[in-house]
Formats: structure tokens, C-alpha cells, sequence
């Protein structure tokens, strides 16, 4: 009697933009947060450092409103100047976290005519709003009369509700840069990198750097880690700005909630909430298995059309397709997808044994448990042989590695304990090393 396997795994993205150098055309509409301390120049240095390149140009007056830039002729000039990849907008650092019915009538509208704008001019130009952060001690000016911004965070919860709104209402991406401060001074224990200037409210050389960080990761697809340009700051300093962008702009870890009494709005946000009202694609899939049968389910954004390819010669169109592999082999699975304006793909490769009775007979099973848990977990082997030690690696969804090591059991001990709770809370990958054989299981740390 055959025994009937089944596994369920998630594939890590493996984006095309990974694998060459990318070149971006991007022109920045804004005011003093983004001509202070030369953001665009900052993105620039820093996609060089990283192999990729940016055209860009920018018309950023001080105190500039979206209504300003609405009927600028420099602004409409530049925008009509060639086909942009993206258009970053960024609004005044007060208006989108306005009382809604201010928001409504004096900022939305003229966010709406930017965008038509920019979409008549190119279709594909991709509008990305930056959002700001909440001034360090809150919006005082405007705090009497409307308290919700008195503080950082209620300043920044407002942003986020006014900017979450422009790119619902314009089919647009999120550059989510004040929620990334957040996470940085939430992190920065001993407040050792102070992101402001001395006026409270611009961005110190840190905070443009944090900045440009969060930019190049929302607008390349790829994180900012390994960057050796640190425009001045001290390594330390920098690579934890990285490491923050990633966090926030990448992550399947982060999540930020609020709700929203003007408007109702549970606010549940994480990484693909900067992407989801745009046109940015992610390729990304899971799949399961019973036996040599593979049921792939598709976890993309923005996608419009797939192509899947098999390894085997085999290929499917369908969304979410069913495919037997009738040979034993190492097959890269492959998920190709487009929508009008963008691409992207994600591959994994399967191993896959076609068993006669008695192999089956001999299969190793591992279990995992408590799966969620709370970073303690009990692995347990079930085979024909004893092991007394085993080889693992960690991954997150990102294929980064974050943890290895070798366990011991004991002679002829098949169960073994994990102490995995140094690690964040997420979704992993366990890669076993076990007989030549890698067993990959999900894990999930609460």
C-alpha cells in the first residue's frame, strides 16, 4: 500500500531585477524635504553602489502644495519631458494629515490632476507617493484646533491615512518613508542616529540617507543592504538605516495597525500594501504535493498574465496549475508574470523522486512542532535509521540567511530541539541537511 506525502512549501522570490543592473528615469516633485540635503542625488550614489543607475530630475521649491504643483508650468513641463519610469510626489509636510474634510477639498483633487497628468503623458509612468513622517514633537501649529497631530505618532498616523487614500484613489505605489523612521527610532535604543534637523521637522543628513534608502528599495525592487555608499554617516550608522528600509519596504515580518475613528479604517499595513493600488509587479508562489502530483498556487502582485514552466518541458498559463512529474530529477520551476507596464519572475527548484514500494517504504519523514510556535520547537525524524545529529540552515522570505547550525540528539536519537527564539517573528524556511537529502519546511515564529 503506497503512503501518500503531502508538503506545502513557500517559494522565496527570486526577482529578474536581481539579476542585472537596472536604469531608472524618475523625476521628484516636492519641496525642502526633498531638495534638503540632495535626496535625488543621494538615490542616485547610492543605485550606483549597488549596480544600477538613475536619470532624474526634480522641481522642489520650499513650502510647494500639491495644488502649487497642480498648476506649475515648470511642473507640467518637466512632467511632459519624457517618459518617466516614476514620478515621486510629495506632498507638504502638513496637508495629508489635515482633518479628512480639509483633505478632501484641499489636497485629494490636486493629487488626482498630478496623477492624470502624469498618466496622460505615459501610461507606464509609475506615480509614487512619498510619504512623509510625523514632525518630531508633532504638528503644533495645527495642534489646537485639531489634536490627532500633537504628537509623532498621531501626526504620522494621520500621514499615513492621508497618503494611503492618494494611492487607493490613483491606482499608485507607496514610498512608506515615515513609517520607516518609525521603525528606525523604534530600534535605535540608546537614540544614537537622530534623523531630524535642528528646526524638528527637515531630515538630517541620517534622515535623507534613510530616506534614500526606503526610495531605492520601493522603486528597484531590491534592498539596499550591501551598499558600501554611506553618504558621510559612520558604517554602523548606515547599514542599520539599510537594514531598517528592508524591514519596513520589503519584509513579510512587518505590520503596522491603526484604526481610523474619521474614517472607520482598520489599518493593517505591510509590505505589499506599498504595492497593492499600484501597477508593480511581484512574481511569487507556493506549492504542494502528494506523491510526484505539484499543485503551485500563485502569490503575486500585480499580475495579469502567468506563464509557469515546468522544468520538464512542460508549461501552463493558468493562475494556479497542476502538473505530475513523471521522472525523478532536479526540475527549477519557473512563474513568469506581466501586466501592461511591468514583469517579473520567481523560480524554485523541485526534487523529485519517482519511489518504487520498497523506497517508499523507507521514506524519511520530519515532523516540526509546536509549528506556529514561540521559537522553541521539537524536530522529529521518522525513518528506518537513527541519526544523532543533523545539519540546518534558516532563511527568511527574502533568501537571506539568518541562522545555522549543527544539532546534536544523541546516539541513535531521531527527536532533536530547535532554540530558534533570537530570531523575529515571521515566516522562515528550515533547510535539514539529513542523508545527502535537503528537507525544506516552513516555519513560522510568532
Amino acid at each position: 500500500m503506497k503512503t501518500i506525502k503531502a508538503i506545502f512549501i513557500f517559494v522565496i522570490i527570486f526577482s529578474n531585477t536581481l539579476l542585472v543592473g537596472q536604469v531608472k528615469k524618475i523625476l521628484f516633485l516636492g519641496n525642502s524635504y526633498t531638495a534638503v540635503n540632495s535626496l535625488p542625488d543621494k538615490i542616485s550614489d547610492l543605485a550606483l553602489s549597488l549596480g544600477d543607475s538613475v536619470y532624474f530630475d526634480s522641481n522642489t521649491p520650499g513650502g510647494f502644495r500639491l495644488m502649487n504643483h497642480a498648476t506649475n508650468t515648470t511642473t507640467l513641463a518637466k512632467i511632459s519631458d519624457r517618459d518617466w519610469d516614476f514620478v515621486v510626489i510629495q506632498a507638504q509636510s502638513q496637508e495629508p494629515s489635515l482633518h479628512p474634510a480639509e483633505l478632501a477639498t484641499e489636497v485629494l483633487p490636486f493629487a488626482v490632476i498630478l496623477n492624470d497628468s502624469i498618466k496622460s503623458n505615459f501610461a507606464c509612468t509609475e506615480t509614487v507617493f512619498y510619504l512623509t513622517w510625523g514632525r518630531k514633537y508633532g504638528d503644533q501649529q495645527n495642534c489646537e484646533a485639531w489634536p490627532p497631530v500633537c504628537t509623532f505618532l498621531g501626526m504620522q498616523e494621520r500621514l499615513v491615512a492621508g497618503y494611503m487614500t492618494m494611492a487607493e484613489q490613483n491606482g499608485s505605489t507607496i514610498a512608506p518613508v515615515g513609517l520607516v523612521w518609525k521603525q528606525a527610532m523604534d530600534n535605535d535604543s540608546d537614540s544614537l542616529i537622530n534623523l531630524y534637523s535642528t528646526d524638528n521637522s527637515h531630515p538630517s543628513l541620517a534622515g535623507t540617507y534613510l530616506t534614500a534608502c526606503v526610495m531605492y528599495a520601493t522603486m528597484f525592487q531590491k534592498s539596499p543592504l550591501g551598499s558600501r555608499y554611506f553618504a558621510g554617516l559612520l558604517e554602523s550608522e548606515a547599514v542599520f538605516l539599510q537594514q531598517m528600509a528592508e524591514d519596513v519596504v520589503l519584509s513579510e515580518t512587518y505590520n503596522f495597525t491603526f484604526f481610523d475613528p474619521y474614517t472607520n479604517i482598520n489599518y493593517n499595513l505591510g509590505w505589499e500594501s506599498w504595492f497593492d493600488y499600484g501597477n508593480i509587479a511581484f512574481a511569487g508562489f507556493s506549492y504542494s504535493a502528494i506523491e510526484n502530483t505539484y499543485s503551485f498556487f500563485d502569490n503575486a502582485l500585480n499580475a495579469e498574465t502567468f506563464l509557469w514552466d515546468f522544468g520538464d518541458n512542460e508549461t501552463s498559463y493558468l493562475q494556479n496549475p497542476t502538473h505530475s512529474y513523471t521522472e525523478s530529477g532536479n526540475f527549477i520551476v519557473s512563474q513568469s508574470i506581466e501586466n501592461a507596464c511591468y514583469n517579473d519572475f520567481a523560480f524554485d527548484t523541485l526534487n523529485i523522486v519517482i519511489s518504487s514500494s520498497e523506497d517508499i517504504n523507507r521514506q524519511l519523514i520530519v515532523a516540526l512542532y509546536p509549528n506556529p510556535g514561540n521559537g522553541i520547537y521539537q524536530l522529529t525524524i521518522n525513518s528506518s535509521e537513527k541519526h544523532d545529529h543533523l545539519f540546518y540552515q534558516i532563511v527568511d522570505v527574502n533568501g537571506k540567511l539568518v541562522d545555522e547550525s549543527r544539532v546534536c540528539g544523541g546516539e541513535n536519537i531521531s527527536t532533536f530541539q530547535l532554540d530558534l527564539s533570537a530570531l523575529r517573528p515571521g515566516h522562515y524556511i528550515l533547510k535539514i541537511f539529513l542523508d545527502e537529502k535537503v528537507i525544506h519546511k516552513t516555519l513560522i515564529i510568532q
